[in-house]
């Protein structure tokens, strides 16, 4: 990633932060509500990492000894 994809990010990440930030000093949404869906995004990632490691480690099948 180039110095200017990199500031295209950052720019797009600050734009989306101003806009959760506006929008809960309004009361359009609360930080619970922020709070419990990224929660929820983390938890979602864990488990399907755990699922993928399953996954690999049954289709890998026994290790003779």
């Amino acid at each position: 990633m180039n110095h200017k994809n990199g500031a295209r990010f950052t720019l797009i990440a600050e734009s989306i932060g101003q806009l959760l930030d506006t929008a809960i000093r309004f009361g359009l949404i609360s930080g619970s509500a922020i709070a419990v869906a990224f929660g929820q995004f983390l938890l979602g990632g864990i488990l399907g990492a755990l699922a993928i490691r399953m996954f690999l480690r049954f289709k890998r099948g026994r290790v003779a000894n």
